[in-house]
């Protein structure tokens, strides 16, 4: 029988009202092998709660939420399905109706499953060089489904940070830029932060991220896609008191000036089980507004 781990955002009303229909009615189709209360804002998501041997985790809440536990079960590599009770739902796909509906196919594994690109963000010391092999351990290690953000913060003057993409293989100084922060996105989050800054739409499919700077202080700094491969440098050469590395919109620790993050692709994808009756095309023209016609008088 399908081992089923249900996750469930506690925080909202209709999520606490639906798991007492909810969950018996799949305890009847399903091994049911926990429900844990998600915690967005801890540090594993979950609280602190053990991950059980699962081959599904039902997500109920909205994308913070799945936000949240992808970078908590990536490593286990368990497929997620996302049920919406947020507002957008682009990465929660499904409602109730529609998991009742197309369980069969979830539970035999005919639905669509859908790799998703993760980051792997580290924070070192200004003694660390971009040229070589990290020769000591990160400060802090961070895990980023849809973007990693350098935000300038309090008291709001421009920051200066330096930008190198591969600088190991190019062995060449890295590009300046001066502005209100940087944004580093996957695919999967090139329809978040990076869209609203006029980044690239990039399908999931895609492999490459995608770099655009906040309110650059030049017309020359364009948003780049550029290949998973590469590795990230950014060094902040000048910053504020409240400049911070933002993590999905959720984590959000401080840096300080000489430090320098590293950003790569994490070796494992997120699975994501895709709702049969949507496409990511689909989804960017009804939730995103993609490619709609200007409406007449």
């Amino acid at each position: 029988m399908l081992r089923v781990l249900v996750l469930a955002n506690m925080g909202k009303a209709p999520v606490v009202e639906a798991l007492e229909t909810f969950v018996p009615w799949l305890r009847e189709r399903a091994e049911v092998v926990d429900v844990q209360a998600t915690l967005r804002n801890h540090g594993d998501g979950g609280g602190g709660a053990s991950v059980p041997e699962a081959d599904l985790a039902l997500v109920l809440g909205g994308d913070g939420t799945l936000l949240s536990q992808a970078r908590r079960l990536i490593d286990h590599q368990v497929p997620m399905l996302g049920i919406n009770f947020g507002k957008v739902g682009f990465l929660a796909e499904w409602n109730l109706q529609t998991v009742r509906e197309h369980w069969e196919s979830i539970a035999c594994g005919s639905c669509r499953l859908t790799q998703r690109l993760m980051m792997d963000v580290s924070v070192y010391g200004q003694d660390v060089s971009v040229y070589a092999e990290p020769d000591s351990p990160p400060l802090s290690t961070y895990l980023a489904m849809n973007d990693a953000v350098v935000t300038a913060g309090p008291p709001f003057r421009m920051v200066e940070l330096e930008v190198a993409i591969e600088p190991a293989l190019a062995q060449q100084p890295a590009v300046s830029l001066a502005g209100d922060g940087l944004i580093v996105s996957t695919p999967s989050g090139s329809t978040a932060y990076n869209l609203a800054n006029g980044g690239p739409i990039v399908s999931p499919g895609v492999e490459a991220f995608m770099i655009s700077a906040m309110a650059p202080y030049t017309l020359a700094f364009r948003p780049i896609v550029f290949s998973a491969e590469a590795e990230v440098w950014v060094t902040l050469t000048r910053t504020n008191p409240g400049t911070a590395l933002v993590i999905d919109g959720q984590a959000s620790p401080a840096l300080e000036q000489g430090q320098r993050i590293r950003i790569c692709r994490h070796p494992h994808k997120l699975k994501l089980i895709q709702n049969p009756t949507l496409t990511y095309w689909s989804m960017l023209a009804h939730k995103m507004r993609w490619a709609v016609q200007p409406r007449g008088k």
